[in-house]
């Protein structure tokens, strides 16, 4: 049975989560502050952290740092929980590899699947290190997000490393095609309204500068017809209009990196959500 430490100081939202992952079959152990979450993982040996990272006593940022740096923790995931709205949290969430980022109030349900991925992620890790000869891993998909919102780039960026993707960043069209042509991108996310150029422009160039046929995908804050038009003609495998649903993207994204041919356009009246993207994803 899986085991997750939960350290958490507001006790109604530790409870909740405990209830949660126990009803999920994972056992579970509980502390309120950064002191006794140090040592309950080491006593407990967890198989993933649930952190937040304002507490009491500490840190949550430097509590994850000491974790990764000792021997009985440093492989443990940990997922981030805040009530903070700093987007500097982001950045250093993905310097740390950490395995996901919630901000408060989240949805429990993409925190339970964030933390099924983290923990299958752990077990396909802890295989590969047995001493009888493993096939080497395949190397992560790699997806360009050309958004010049940091906020909302850095916020996919964590996601999507979350669920086992490489993510670049770029916040302009010049960026963005320069970083498309040395990352030689499996994807390309791309906001139409950018500094330096439009991403409509940006997606008509990668199709003739890339050496693959590159699936792409448009984030607007627009509701012009034309642009959901243009992008059709570009044979894009996705169309989205902020606010977007993040569920509905990923699974456009996972459809489009395992399918051969672009996905059918979302239509904008399912796409379009008053939902926050989350984590890590």
């Amino acid at each position: 049975m899986k085991k997750v430490l939960i350290i958490e100081d507001d006790q109604k939202i530790a409870r909740a989560l405990r209830i949660r992952f126990e009803s999920q079959g994972y056992q579970t152990a509980m502390a309120s502050d950064a002191s006794m979450g140090a040592n309950l993982a080491l006593q407990a040996q967890p198989d993933l952290i649930i952190l937040d990272i304002g507490l009491p006593d500490g840190n949550g940022l430097h509590l994850a740092e000491k974790f990764q740096h000792q021997p009985e923790t440093q492989y443990t995931p940990i997922i981030f929980v805040t009530a903070s709205k700093d987007p500097n949290l982001r950045e250093r969430a993905m310097e740390m590899r950490i395995a996901g980022l919630f901000e408060k109030p989240y949805d429990p349900e993409e925190l339970l699947s964030a933390a099924r991925y983290a923990l299958d992620k752990a077990v396909a890790r802890q295989s590969s290190a047995l001493d009888h000869p493993q096939p080497d891993p395949l190397p992560p998909k790699i997806i360009l997000i050309v958004e010049d919102d940091e906020n909302i780039a850095k916020a996919l960026a964590v996601r999507l490393n979350a669920l086992g993707y490489q993510a670049v960043l770029a916040h302009d069209a010049l960026s963005g095609l320069n970083t498309a042509l040395h990352s030689n991108p499996d994807l390309v996310l791309l906001d139409i309204s950018l500094p330096a150029g439009s991403g409509i422009a940006v997606a008509e160039k990668l199709q003739t500068l890339l050496p693959r046929k590159t699936p792409v995908m448009f984030l607007t804050a627009s509701n012009q017809r034309e642009y959901r038009t243009r992008a059709q003609e570009l044979g894009a495998a996705g169309f989205f209009e902020k606010p977007y649903d993040s569920e509905k993207l990923l699974a456009a994204i996972r459809q489009s990196l395992g399918a051969s041919s672009p996905v059918q356009l979302a239509d904008p009246n399912s796409t379009r959500t008053d939902s926050h993207e989350h984590s890590c994803g």
